[in-house]
């Protein structure tokens, strides 16, 4: 994962030269500048590197202890001792100095399994942290290129937008030629100017939903809120979906994927549990050596060294029940994590079977309006026509305009929906990384 993120660095860097030199953002660069950028995908990296370095034998209990003791005391006294053969020995600051070292080496030789279901547990900690990284991997993807997406749309909304203040720009100002002519009256004109007006409007709104778009996007990439460039369109997989195909690598879901995780955390931690009702058979070695030297007293010199070993054997008869009743609880943790496991699979269906039906639906509706988009333009610009030679009022050339941003409105958005329920069926089924 290190080097990964050194490489994004890499990456990223690229990708502010291109970005200065062309002025042109792809989607791939901005998912990859995501990646790189996310603090909360930096968080996620971190803790799953915690879990990896967690999962190791020593921390199941199923590597040996090993300890090396040393301990000195010198010390000064006074000495005043009568033996019962007459000797007297008076003395006042006496050194004197003990030392112990021991080298001890203890091993679990049976703790009813409990070390081998502790470093399952690590293990599927490590995965859960591992599918929780690429869960979130791929939920920045999705939140790219959603906003990507996004400016795509408000791009080509804002095209359509213009178009029409341009062409009500042009009719205000054969309405006032006529006017002036006398072929128009007030009443067109104020319909007219009112249009522009409202032309306009549409026009601002527009472009700050635009602004908006970037903004939200220049945040996952961690750009300046202000920051413009230009985007690229964006195509669908150049694999065809289906959905029979999608159910049935469901099962690579990354929700599904973490609380099967989970389920196996709370099984192999129910193990642990019960263990702890289980003898505890325990092998401790030993070398000590002892030194103890003085300068006056009966021991002036004495010393000793040698190997120990012992077996030690722990059988649990009653602790308040607590065993037991974490036992049941681990149960029932185990039945929830069941229950949760199910529950998601439940809800992952039904999210893909919801984002297929937008997918097929926007598919259907994108047929259809492409080939309304060639009718509208033509028939705006038919009322164009007929107006500039008086053949319609103004209101019938409105009309057609409302037609065409209708149209245009409903082909751009089921362009953009049809690319979020792709991307969002290729999450739901894990795929999104590829």
């Amino acid at each position: 994962m290190k080097l990964n993120m050194k490489i994004n660095l890499l990456i990223v860097l690229s990708l502010f030269y291109h970005l200065t030199s062309a002025q042109t953002l792809e989607l791939n660069q901005a998912i990859q500048l995501a990646l790189a950028n996310n603090l909360e995908l930096q968080v996620s990296e971190n803790e799953a590197l915690i879990a990896q370095n967690n999962n190791h034998p020593g921390n199941a209990g199923m590597l040996p202890n090993v300890s090396l003791n040393i301990n000195g005391t010198p010390a000064l006294t006074n000495i005043n001792q009568k033996f019962t053969n007459g000797t007297i020995i008076e003395r006042n600051n006496v050194f004197s100095n003990a030392l112990n070292a021991s080298l001890l080496v203890a091993y679990t030789l049976y703790d009813g399994s409990r070390m081998y279901a502790a470093k399952n547990r690590l293990e599927f900690q490590d995965e859960a942290a591992r599918l929780a990284f690429e869960k979130n991997v791929q939920s920045t993807i999705n939140q790219v290129i959603t906003a990507y997406g996004n400016i795509l749309r408000q791009k080509e909304l804002l095209l359509v937008m213009s178009f029409l203040e341009s062409l009500s720009s042009k009719r205000l100002d054969l309405i006032q030629i006529r006017q002036a002519a006398g072929l128009a009256n007030n009443a067109d004109l104020f319909t007219a100017q009112l249009d522009l007006e409202a032309r306009r409007q549409a026009v601002t709104n527009q472009n700050a939903l635009l602004s908006n778009a970037y903004i939200t996007l220049n945040a996952l990439i961690n750009f300046k809120p202000d920051s413009m460039y230009q985007v690229q369109s964006i195509e669908l997989t150049k694999q065809p979906l289906s959905l029979s195909t999608l159910d049935s690598t469901l099962f690579k879901n990354p929700d599904l994927l973490m609380a099967q995780a989970r389920l196996d955390i709370a099984r192999e931690s129910q193990t642990e549990i019960a263990a702890a009702r289980l003898p505890l058979v325990r092998l401790t070695g030993a070398y000590n050596y002892n030194l103890s030297q003085s300068q006056a007293g009966f021991s002036l010199y004495n010393q000793g060294m040698g190997p120990q070993l012992g077996l030690g054997i722990s059988i649990p008869i009653f602790a308040g029940n607590v065993n037991k009743i974490n036992y049941e609880n681990a149960k029932i943790g185990v039945k929830n994590s069941e229950l949760q496991l199910a529950i998601i699979r439940r809800d992952a269906q039904a999210q893909l079977y919801r984002a297929w039906n937008d997918y097929a639906s926007a598919q259907t509706q994108i047929r259809s309006d492409s080939a309304s988009l060639s009718v509208s333009k033509s028939y705006i610009e038919l009322m164009e026509k007929r107006f500039s030679e008086g053949q319609c009022t103004i209101l019938e050339l409105i009309e057609a305009q409302s037609v065409y941003v209708e149209t245009n409105y409903r082909y751009i958005n089921n362009l953009y929906i049809e690319k979020l329920a792709e991307t969002q069926l290729l999450l739901l089924t894990g795929q999104l990384v590829q």
